[in-house]
């Protein structure tokens, strides 16, 4: 118990010292650069990688420890870049609740609806990547292209691939 204490105390540290870079409707502000949003989340997917099997009560494979660190991955953009707008910080927080926590804590609700919250998932992360999309339909900001943008859509493309997937 004390590393799932561990874990999240530094996802929430790194959440709120995050707190220099913001979003907007029509793309994030360049306070904090792409590049170090990107190692933030790439280093603390990798971590949750490795440590999720140690934290979750279930017997983890390598698809479901790869779908976790996704998800962790796309919580922490948004998370880092939803700490001034409201949107992406509750994507981030229904990234966490709706998809990373039901891989490590046994809830009897998610259990006996496993299947149809996995779908139910996945179109939550395709509204998402629709929702982007409109926001962003020349995948730009500032005239050029909105990189870490297009590698936090592929990431969500990549959780929607495993869920269905493991659904198989």
């Amino acid at each position: 118990m004390k590393l799932t204490s561990l874990l999240i105390s530094g996802l929430t540290m790194t959440v709120f010292f995050s707190g220099i870079a913001a979003a907007d409707g029509g793309g994030h502000k360049e306070v904090l650069p792409d590049e170090t949003i990107i190692g933030v989340s790439v280093l603390l997917s990798l971590v949750t990688y490795f440590l999720v099997p140690k934290i979750s009560v279930f017997e983890l494979n390598n698809e479901q420890r790869t779908l976790s660190s996704l998800i962790i991955f796309t919580t922490v953009v948004h998370a880092i870049l939803g700490i001034d707008d409201l949107k992406l910080l509750v994507g981030a927080v229904g990234f966490l609740g709706f998809g990373f926590i039901p891989l490590i804590y046994k809830i009897p609700f998610v259990e006996e609806n496993r299947k149809n919250l996995s779908y139910l998932f996945i179109v939550y992360t395709l509204s998402i990547i629709i929702f982007y999309v409109y926001l962003h339909p020349n995948l730009m900001k500032d005239h050029s292209y909105d990189i870490l943008g297009i590698i936090t859509k592929i990431t969500e493309v990549g959780i929607i691939g495993l869920l269905l997937r493991g659904e198989k």
